[in-house]
């Protein structure tokens, strides 16, 4: 996070009460601040998430509900209590830890029904749909105003990045793409922006973690009316995408449609509320049609040009991240001076090393007790590895293609041996990672039958962890259209490319990931039934496996996956 966008507790708290004193005053009983900004991203840049500026949290998902009594409520799961805690100081920030399985927008309705809000502000900008439809079921009034609002009264900083947009070649084309889920008279309002980059063929790097750009579109059997901002510079190499320059929240209110067109579909989970309400002033309402999860299911669904795109991207990530773990492991027994920051800008260097354009994500390197926070974003300058730590490396880039990779190893630094306990939780985690990815399913198959193989060796010792087992990964490193945990219901096709990356985190103590991405594919011998092809091959670090807690087939599994490793040359010992 810059320096510049940082807040303190005082300015914090000064934050809370400038807007709980203006809800006040319209008569309103709370307000609901999202992590999102207008595009609906998952990963915002600081700058841009107005959630930040109300609780200091940096963390990339959370909901927050704020009471006219000038009380801040931040929900966040299982991946971000401990997080939470470390970050949040404001004395009027309370931290709603939501348990596993139970999602952050339903603890929030619950918690504003339990507080009696009757009456609701909403930043139209950056508010769902969904989410606003969902709030009139619970309260009788709603104030829908844009983020431009809350500057009035509040420092907030604006996010602005060059960006030359390129085309990605050798794959099928936008107009091919948009006859997969468009007949004639039919359109489609696209503000995903992995949706977008998808149905382009087009890469950006305008965000942070993102290969996609800043946009937004809308579709039909003859065009794609993309709109990008001004200060982009994009050269397009197709006839079928129209682009228009300008400011992006006016794209809406600008649109003309043909009269032709009677269908417009939209997901009501990825259309902010100020769009939509635009559109349906400007469109009849019966002419505007939800459809959810967009064409997500469509391009989850990789075809033979994107993983081919995807399998020489994997093949550099893994070549960068066992160069950092070897480097890690050489220094630390060389009695060298190495810090988590270093380790941090180490894994930066080998993936630029290996023609990484972007990070998919903000790099988990962490030491020690650290490695137990799942999303541990603030590596120590100060913090030394020293025998007997478990490390840990979460990491993903963007190579040519623009496709995201995503892979975690944890490894031990030790002249001495390593515990029984850290040799307990590794193996545990290892044999969980290799039950989910020999699996052997009908197609089908929902993503909780993963998730269960993956969950039961930890349960049956008695852990467990807060979180998914997978998820989609794509041009967004978390792709939806594919979810390992206990409640998915979403079938996994072949085509799909996801993650299996089980845990075990014992605050105070440390924590073990490992994570390994697949590609669902045909079983070679068995009519009907659907495998895993692994796109990471790095090998595991021996000194944490207790072989007594592995059967032989398990066994097996392993000696098959690190001679593959072996022979691509990123073993670890």
């Amino acid at each position: 996070m810059s320096k510049s966008y940082t807040r303190t507790t005082k300015e914090i708290e000064e934050n809370i009460q400038a807007l709980c004193s203006y809800i006040r005053k319209a008569g309103l009983d709370g307000a609901y601040i999202s992590s999102f900004d207008i595009f609906m991203n998952e990963y915002v840049p600081m700058e841009e998430c107005v959630r930040y500026y109300f609780t200091g949290f940096s963390g990339s998902v959370a909901d927050v509900l704020l009471t006219s009594s000038g009380e801040c409520y931040l929900f966040v799961d299982g991946r971000y209590h401990e997080q939470a805690d470390l970050e949040v100081k404001a004395s009027n920030v309370k931290i709603e830890k939501c348990p596993f399985g139970v999602s952050l927008f339903s603890a929030l309705c619950e918690k504003a029904i339990e507080l009696n809000i009757d009456s609701l502000w909403l930043d139209g900008d950056r508010t769902p749909l969904g989410h606003y439809e969902e709030f009139k079921t619970i309260v009788s009034k709603t104030c829908i105003e844009s983020t431009n609002h809350l500057r009035e009264f509040i420092e907030l900083p604006t996010f602005k990045k060059d960006a030359t947009i390129s085309k990605v070649g050798n794959l099928l084309s936008s107009k091919e793409k948009a006859a997969l889920f468009l007949k004639k008279g039919e359109a489609f309002w696209l503000n995903s922006l992995d949706s977008i980059a998808w149905i382009t063929n087009m890469r950006g790097y305008g965000l942070p973690f993102q290969s996609s750009f800043m946009g937004r579109c809308f579709i039909t059997n003859e065009s794609v009316e993309l709109a990008i901002p001004s200060h982009y510079d994009c050269v397009v190499e197709d006839e079928f995408i129209k682009v228009t320059k300008c400011e992006i929240d006016s794209f809406s209110k600008d649109l003309k449609v043909d009269p032709s067109i009677s269908k417009i579909y939209y997901d009501p989970a990825l259309i902010n509320l100020t769009d939509y309400l635009v559109l349906s002033e400007k469109f009849n309402k019966e002419n505007l049609l939800e459809r959810e999860s967009g064409i997500i299911f469509i391009h989850a669904i990789k075809s033979a040009s994107e993983m081919s795109y995807m399998d020489d991207s994997f093949a550099r990530s893994d070549q960068a991240i066992v160069d950092t773990l070897k480097w890690l492991k050489k220094g630390f027994h060389e009695d060298q001076t190495i810090t988590e920051m270093d380790f941090f800008n180490k894994t930066t260097e080998c993936y630029e090393n290996r023609g990484s354009l972007e990070h998919s994500f903000g790099t988990i390197s962490a030491f020690g007790s650290n490695s137990s926070i799942m999303h541990y974003s603030t590596p120590s300058k100060d913090l030394l590895a020293e025998d007997g730590m478990l490390a840990l490396l979460d990491s993903g880039g963007y190579f040519e293609g623009g496709f995201a990779t995503d892979t975690t190893r944890t490894i031990y630094l030790g002249k001495s041996v390593a515990s029984d306990k850290q040799k307990e939780i590794y193996t545990l985690v290892l044999k969980g990672l290799l039950q989910a990815q020999a699996a052997i399913f009908p197609e089908g198959t929902w993503g909780s039958y993963i998730d269960a193989l993956a969950r039961t060796p930890i349960l049956q010792a008695g852990y467990n962890y807060a979180h998914g087992t997978g998820h989609g990964v794509g041009i967004n490193v978390h792709e939806g259209g594919l979810r390992f945990s206990p409640t998915s219901s979403i079938p996994i096709n072949i085509g799909n490319v996801g993650s299996i990356e089980p845990g075990i985190y014992l605050p105070g103590f440390g924590g073990v990931r490992l994570e390994n991405i697949v590609s669902v594919v045909k079983h070679p011998t068995l009519v009907g039934m659907l495998c895993f092809r692994p796109l990471v091959y790095i090998g595991f670090d021996h000194s944490l496996i207790n072989f007594s807690l592995l059967n032989e087939v398990e066994k097996n599994w392993l000696s098959e996956y690190e001679e593959e490793c072996r022979h691509r040359g990123t073993l670890l010992d």
